[in-house]
């Protein structure tokens, strides 16, 4: 992913030097959630309720390259933070009644995140209008699970354990292990105002499976809006 990056900003900043790239800065919020499949007990005894939102937020570096008239290739390097918040968990079984079982509060993951758009953009008004879709590619850097210990329905303690992101499965039972690399596909709709000021809002929906667990299949989802600025344009 560095690599990547690195790459990027070496194309981007002899693009940039030619005066044919605008870059920009957005930032805004994430309603997140996880598509999950398979047995969500996972065959321990956990409790297991259903997924919530989870409130989270973003930064990005925006990246507008022209390729033809109305149409962009448009980069963005993307700080997010995803994840997916726990529901009310479903009642213990009764060979359970009276033990300390956990229960899932929220799930935080933080991505270094490269969606690549194509992007059409359109006069209206007083700006342009935007549309765009695209593959991106994202590599986790940290993460917390947090999980209560629950007796009878009742919240006994609050906890939490690291969320590690690595290739190698793990027995050790004090951090979560989970993929390092997600991917999927973005769709965004915007307006770029004259005047460089830009609202957004784009659905990434995640196709890979990002969990370790063998009963289970999870997916990133998000929702974002984004409001930023243009530091120039590449039209002017």
């Amino acid at each position: 992913m560095k690599r990547v990056l690195l790459l990027f900003i070496v194309l981007i900043y002899a693009f940039h030097s030619s005066g044919q790239v605008s870059m920009g800065l957005r930032s805004g919020y994430t309603a997140a959630s996880l598509e999950v499949t398979g047995e969500t007990g996972g065959g321990t005894g956990e409790t297991a309720g259903g997924y919530t939102t989870f409130h989270g937020w973003h930064l990005d570096l925006v990246i507008n390259v022209p390729v033809y008239e109305g149409l962009y290739f448009q980069p963005v390097i993307r700080y997010i933070t995803k994840g997916t918040g726990f529901g009310r968990p479903q009642p213990i079984k009764p060979e359970l009644s009276g033990a300390y079982v956990p229960a899932g509060s929220k799930l935080q993951l933080n991505y270094l995140e490269l969606p690549l758009n194509v992007v059409y953009k359109f006069p209206l008004g007083s700006g342009k209008v935007t549309a765009g879709l695209g593959p991106y590619v994202a590599a986790g850097l940290k993460g917390r699970y947090h999980f209560n210990i629950v007796q009878n329905g009742r919240n006994i303690t609050n906890n939490s354990k690291q969320v590690q992101f690595s290739r190698k499965a793990n027995d050790n039972l004090a951090v979560v292990r989970m993929y390092p690399w997600d991917a999927g596909a973005n769709f965004a709709l915007g307006y770029e105002f004259n005047n460089g000021i830009m609202l957004g809002a784009n659905y990434s929906m995640g196709m890979t499976d990002v969990d370790r667990s063998e009963y289970t299949t999870s997916r990133n989802r998000y929702l974002a809006v984004s409001v930023g600025f243009l530091f120039n344009r590449e039209d002017y």
